[in-house]
């Protein structure tokens, strides 16, 4: 127990640190991309795991998000591939958050570079466009079946995450092009 309590300590306590290492205007900036989601708490986390620098410039968030995004659909995708094996009778649902992460992890394995040129090249509408197409794949994966194994659908939850993601890009993207 004594292990347990001492681990959640150090989590906290390095979370603590990441985010007290932003400068003020940094962290305004994070607070107010964040507020605009649907989950204030994992922007942040997003934010205050991945910022390398205390400074971080648009692209920098830009560069957070869009990887994260990345990484986050690709671990669905393989998280849904893992519950097909054993879908039995919701199968049809399943298939279509598999099909739904399909597209959507492609769009972001591709918004890496295509978001960041984007942003070097100043086209930020282009940017809320990539993202518009994101939320489209997001919502093909719909939540109204059991998944064995779990009293409440774990794709509740991946969804949330990326469509929080999807909104950190779209309001980065705005924040840059007004």
């Amino acid at each position: 127990m004594y292990r347990i309590l001492l681990v959640l300590l150090a989590i906290t306590l390095v979370c603590s640190v990441a985010e007290a290492l932003l400068d003020k205007n940094t962290q305004q900036r994070v607070d107010a991309i964040c507020k605009q989601t649907i989950d204030n708490k994992f922007c942040k986390g997003i934010f205050a795991k991945k910022l390398v620098t205390s400074s971080p410039s648009n692209k920098d968030l830009m560069n957070v998000t869009v990887t994260e995004a990345e990484r986050n659909s690709a671990k669905t995708y393989f998280f849904i591939s893992t519950l097909l094996r054993d879908a039995g009778d919701e199968r049809s649902g399943l298939q279509k958050c598999a099909d739904a992460y399909a597209i959507v992890n492609i769009a972001f394995t591709d918004a890496v570079s295509t978001a960041v040129s984007f942003f070097n090249k100043g086209l930020y509408g282009e940017i809320l466009k990539l993202t518009g197409k994101l939320s489209k794949g997001v919502g093909i994966c719909k939540t109204d079946f059991n998944v064995p194994g779990y009293h409440i659908n774990p794709m509740v939850e991946k969804n949330r995450e990326t469509k929080v993601l999807v909104a950190m890009e779209e309001i980065i993207g705005h924040m840059v092009s007004s």
